[in-house]
């Protein structure tokens, strides 16, 4: 009797592993199990940085660089199938609800911030399905996957200052717009049998996060954007006391609130202003001018000994992120020289 019962149990031990063993069997091989993850301008899953370089009036309304976004997928199942993956952003730290432009800000200062966009590859303004009214955010469209597999793709994106918001006025520092903090971008994926399961439009927005920083750093600068000749005209031989100006000489743009100190140079090297002009066809004579920041034969001199810390003889002006002019007054003591047309080179030099 005690051996008749042991050999029943053991029988029904042996059905029951293996009725077991065939259901596990069964499940896994309908196992499509997708997981995604996704990086701005680093490997999937990363933390981010795009940084546009360094800014001036020069390039403040058009620096732009092509970052990547990427993102991966990986089926950790034994099942073939499809997944598809969104990626939405908003308008960041700056401004949340406001996708185009988007701006960065100077945390240390109350100036003005800089506009930009972000464009995917069709130019259209990458967004989120969060603001109904905004830009739509990057589908990849269904993609196959593989059994225990990984795939990669990505997408180009174009980050751009942009005209027409003032961006010219932003002071020297660092500006940043923060897409790591909160709820700022979202990855959503879907997996499926087949194309039409595996849509990833389709649903609520997802909560994985992919966070990265983007920022720029403006920088004190000058460039030199205009130059006009000074023409003193015709005059007689023994004319006297001749005096000539152009109020729009030099037009000078430098990052708003940098200081700058301008210094004119003769070609003669004369470091205040007094230079000379050379006739043609091998003239000897040379007519001698003196070059003066104000007006009247007893302006002050402009030379050349301003440096970027001291105006010295030269002309100061502190930047607006625009053109500013600048006049230029000559006088000629005397013309009593042979007839010809006098002509002198001036070099401007802007030190800031």
């Amino acid at each position: 009797m005690n051996i008749n019962i042991f050999q029943w149990r053991y029988s029904l031990f042996l059905i029951l592993t293996t009725s077991l063993w065939l259901a596990t069997s069964n499940a896994q091989a309908d196992n499509l199990t997708v997981t995604c993850t996704a990086g701005m301008n680093t490997t999937a899953g990363s933390t981010g940085i795009v940084n546009l370089g360094t800014i001036t009036p020069s390039n403040a309304n058009n620096a732009s660089i092509p970052v990547t976004l990427n993102y991966s997928c990986t089926n950790i199942g034994d099942t073939a199938g499809y997944v598809s993956v969104c990626l939405a952003v908003d308008g960041g730290d700056s401004a949340p609800g406001t996708l185009y432009p988007r701006y960065m800000k100077n945390a240390g200062s109350n100036s003005n911030p800089l506009a930009f966009t972000m464009t995917l590859p069709d130019n259209s303004i990458w967004g989120s399905r969060t603001y109904s009214t905004q830009p739509k955010e990057y589908n990849s469209g269904s993609l196959p996957i593989s059994a225990s597999s990984t795939i990669t793709g990505n997408v180009s994106v174009t980050i751009s200052l942009i005209s027409g918001s003032n961006n010219t006025s932003a002071t020297a520092g660092t500006y940043s717009n923060n897409f790591g903090n909160g709820n700022h971008t979202s990855l959503t994926y879907k997996s499926g049998p087949n194309n039409n399961a595996a849509d990833c439009s389709n649903g609520k927005q997802g909560s994985f996060r992919f966070p990265f920083t983007v920022q720029a750093t403006v920088i004190p600068s000058c460039e030199i954007t205009a130059t006009s000749d000074i023409n003193l005209g015709s005059h007689s031989a023994g004319t006297t006391s001749i005096a000539g100006n152009n109020p729009n000489a030099i037009g000078v743009k430098c990052t708003n609130g940098a200081p700058y100190n301008i210094g004119l140079a003769p070609s003669n090297g004369d470091v205040n202003g007094t230079g000379g002009m050379s006739g043609t066809n091998g003239n000897p004579e040379k007519v001698s001018y003196q070059l003066l920041s104000s007006t009247g034969l007893n302006g002050k001199k402009w030379g050349n000994t301003a440096t970027s810390t001291s105006v010295g003889n030269g002309v100061t002006g502190t930047g607006t992120g625009a053109v500013q002019t600048q006049p230029v007054y000559v006088t000629v003591p005397n013309v009593d020289f042979k007839p010809d047309n006098y002509s002198d080179r001036v070099t401007i030099k802007v030190n800031y």
